[in-house]
């Protein structure tokens, strides 16, 4: 009896090990490159001296990925990432129920586009594949005053404040683009 619970213990063993043997973590897909140097973002001046911001997201999210070698300079990779920062449309979403021309909370939608090129030269893997990221942001200073009452200079501020916010999910849909199965 004690042999019969050993042998189906190997056969189970057996059955169920060789079926994992050839099983492998990821897409499954090889990628022509192993190492990416990342361009600083380009952008028109739609959210001031954001480009800085973008950028070192950008290369963070890469490097804590893993999965790529991200270098400093485009001769050293085996391809070059270009991200443009395109428009920033601005939508009124709420506006103070006393008057409609002070608005209170603003929806940001930012496009921007990313190409993939070989680092040797060559035809790019994408060009301008287009991205979109959204936010909203509040003009108010906490007191109930809004950005239309003391001025432009609190809806920049707001603005400038959310780039962080914009930078995150724009930087995963970048790794996202490079790294997946396209």
């Amino acid at each position: 009896m004690h042999r019969l619970a050993a042998f189906a213990l190997l056969a189970f063993g057996i059955l169920t090990g060789s079926g994992c043997s050839h099983y492998r973590l990821g897409t499954g897909s090889e990628r022509p490159y192993e190492s990416v140097f990342i361009a600083p973002v380009e952008t028109n001046g739609t959210i001031p001296q954001s480009a800085a911001i973008f950028s070192t997201r950008l290369r963070e999210t890469f490097i804590q990925d893993g999965r790529l070698r991200v270098m400093n300079t485009p001769e050293e990779a085996d391809a070059i990432l270009t991200v443009k920062l395109s428009t920033l449309k601005r939508d009124r979403l709420t506006d103070l129920p006393g008057d409609r021309g002070l608005t209170r909370k603003f929806g940001l939608v930012l496009d921007a586009t990313c190409t993939l090129s070989p680092g040797k030269g060559g035809k790019d893997w994408f060009t301008d594949r287009p991205l979109r990221v959204e936010r909203q942001i509040f003009t108010e200073d906490g007191s109930g005053t809004t950005a239309a009452t003391i001025g432009a200079t609190q809806q920049v501020q707001a603005e400038y404040q959310i780039v962080p916010q914009l930078a995150e999910p724009l930087a995963a849909q970048v790794r996202s683009a490079v790294l997946d199965t396209w």
